[in-house]
């Protein structure tokens, strides 16, 4: 995993924590309500790199993007840099 990738995992990792702590669910408790096994969810959390989430890192570092962008939303201002950026790379700016 290069660098980019693991500070990116790691991001993820802390952020997942912190969100699942400040709404007061366990572990257990996300994964049901999130449809996903308590395990995946510690998995992230301890930092144990699963395939599908350093596939998603691998390509927004092709794209030249922060992973969070594949997530945002459109009207997310950081998402509309990101675009722009993206924009004037491909006419050669």
């Amino acid at each position: 995993m290069s660098v980019n990738e693991e500070s990116s995992y790691k991001i993820l990792a802390n952020n997942l924590y912190k969100f699942r702590v400040l709404n007061n669910l366990s572990q257990k408790e996300l994964a049901e309500k999130s449809n996903v096994s308590a395990a995946y969810i510690s998995q992230i959390e301890n930092f144990r790199p699963n395939k599908s989430i350093a596939s998603v890192i691998k390509i927004a570092q092709a794209l030249q993007v922060p992973p969070c962008i594949l997530f945002a939303w459109e009207a997310c201002p950081k998402y509309l840099q990101c675009l722009e950026r993206a924009v004037s790379l491909s006419n050669g700016d």
